[in-house]
């Protein structure tokens, strides 16, 4: 529904928020939220002025359902559209923390990273060094890297922080770095390994058959390794694999998994508000 309140109806219905009523407060709050966000810029004026710890508490709360839901609504349309463009996938999914995201910020150092790339690229590199000059850029010139605290804090596992502080958790990284192969049109797919999400790089003659030339850990600044090296790490780790989980792995499912990792953090920290927020967002897909 469109916003179409007139001001000083606005401010009525806000006044009404502090109402002990729990069937008054209810009411409005709905009604102000199914104005959508186009009521968001009258709400954060009003909550400027008003000197009410209760009304602010719970404008606060209306705009963040606002939000939350334009966050979901979104996300609906990314997976009914296709899912082609992870980046857009990331940024909605990192929307019900961050609303107000640098998107074109975002766009801007992603193309510096991809001129830097391809400057750097020749059709006479074999797979392997084309991941290299990757490393190079991404990590070397750029000083991306992995941020270790990620158990401890949900920051790192968004894609907003990740290019603002240029560190991130093992599948924000990931994201990361499919986004920029897929900017350079490098075969390169997401990996879903239980407890570290990987990338591999496809062999382009057999890719039906889902045939990888090799694996690479963008945690661990591209490391690069083989199939039996990484049947040596299953093994050391004793991590439970199914054949599938070693399988190339769609954009949606890649998303999926962020969500999932996220729901598992917030279970740990017991952010069981959050927790059910992403939970929302999992539906979704």
């Amino acid at each position: 529904m469109r916003y179409s309140l007139a001001n000083n109806e606005l401010k009525a219905l806000i006044r009404l928020l502090d109402d002990p009523d729990t069937g008054v407060y209810e009411n409005v709050s709905s009604k102000l939220i199914s104005f959508g966000k186009n009521v968001i810029p009258h709400l954060e004026s009003e909550w400027e002025i008003i000197n009410h710890n209760t009304i602010q508490g719970r404008i606060e709360e209306i705009i963040h359902q606002i939000e939350f839901d334009s966050c979901k609504q979104a996300l609906s349309v990314w997976k009914e559209e296709g899912c082609s463009n992870l980046l857009e996938g990331a940024i909605i999914a990192s929307a019900f923390q961050y609303p107000d995201q640098p998107i074109d910020l975002m766009n801007s150092k992603l193309e510096l990273l991809r001129k830097d790339v391809w400057l750097e690229l020749n059709d006479n590199l074999t797979s392997l060094e084309k991941v290299r000059v990757i490393n190079h850029i991404l990590y070397d010139v750029h000083h991306f890297g992995p941020y270790l605290k990620y158990h401890s804090s949900d920051q790192s596992w968004f894609v907003t922080n990740v290019f603002e502080h240029l560190k991130g958790s093992p599948t924000a990284m990931g994201i990361l770095y499919k986004v920029l192969a897929d900017k350079l049109d490098l075969p390169i797919v997401g990996i879903n390994l239980p407890d570290h999400f990987i990338l591999g790089y496809q062999d382009v003659f057999n890719h039906t058959d889902n045939e990888l030339l090799f694996y690479i850990n963008p945690f661990s600044k591209g490391a690069v390794f083989g199939k039996g090296e990484l049947d040596r790490y299953i093994e050391k780790m004793d991590i439970e694999v199914n054949i599938e989980d070693l399988k190339p792995i769609s954009n949606k499912e890649i998303i999926k998994r962020l969500l999932t990792d996220l729901k598992s953090l917030y279970r740990k920290l017991g952010k069981y508000r959050k927790l059910d927020e992403v939970d929302q967002l999992l539906s979704v897909l």
